[in-house]
């Protein structure tokens, strides 16, 4: 961190951080390097997609102090060129809290209204279709976009999403649009060709869906609406 914070003190000086990673042999690709050592412990899960934090009783922000957060929350004026820089050495945004919904300090920043730090995050690497970790399982869990519309105030953060991508027709097999909350956010969904999941269902012809998820024709209800995702 001191390196990322003398890097952006020289103007950028990115030799300050090819120091550490190419001549100390600093590698992030283990992604429990993550952290700082005693907070490995609290990991419960590390792979090349994600890291699954423990639920940590007292202590609700663990998941915040890896790297590339650590650096955006802990300097005054974050750089994107420094996130970029880290992101392409292996720091990761998918840091999940199993405590919290298996969200991201994103999904926090989304909820919160914190657009500013979003866009630094997304611009900087993060995936602007950024899913919580609620069923590690699953490849259809909420993305960043259905925590910003669940509140009426955080329409700033709805716009920004979608215009930096963000896929406004993911279903989980619910989609954005059944659950957007406030005139804004429902009418910044709509302009940008957001459909209700019972219109996609329409528009491809789906059967109706099932609460018990139970398999037609060996598919689940949300295999059936996912297959879909990049058609809409």
């Amino acid at each position: 961190m001191k390196a990322a914070y003398a890097c952006e003190e020289n103007n950028n000086d990115f030799s300050i951080l090819d120091y550490l990673f190419d001549e100390y042999g600093l590698s992030l690709k283990d992604p429990k390097y993550n952290f700082a050592f005693p907070d490995m412990k609290h990991i419960k899960e590390a792979n090349e997609k994600y890291i699954l934090m423990k639920k940590v009783e007292g202590n609700s922000i663990i998941y915040k102090k890896a790297l590339i957060y650590a650096y955006i929350l802990g300097t005054k004026n974050p750089n994107s060129q420094i996130i970029q820089y880290l992101v392409n050495r292996g720091a990761k945004f998918e840091v999940h809290d199993e405590g919290a919904y298996g969200w991201t300090p994103m999904h926090f920043w989304a909820r919160r209204n914190n657009y500013e730090l979003l866009e630094l995050a997304i611009k900087g690497g993060a995936n602007v279709d950024m899913q919580t970790l609620l069923d590690p399982k699953s490849e259809y869990n909420e993305t960043l976009l259905f925590e910003a519309v669940s509140e009426p105030e955080t329409y700033r953060v709805t716009q920004l999403l979608i215009e930096l991508g963000a896929n406004v027709n993911f279903a989980t097999p619910t989609t954005p649009l059944d659950d957007a909350k406030g005139s804004r956010n429902k009418k910044l969904l709509k302009d940008a060709g957001a459909m209700t999941s019972e219109q996609i269902r329409k528009k491809f012809n789906l059967p109706a869906y099932d609460s018990s998820h139970c398999e037609i024709d060996g598919k689940t209800d949300m295999d059936l609406l996912g297959k879909y995702h990049d058609e809409y």
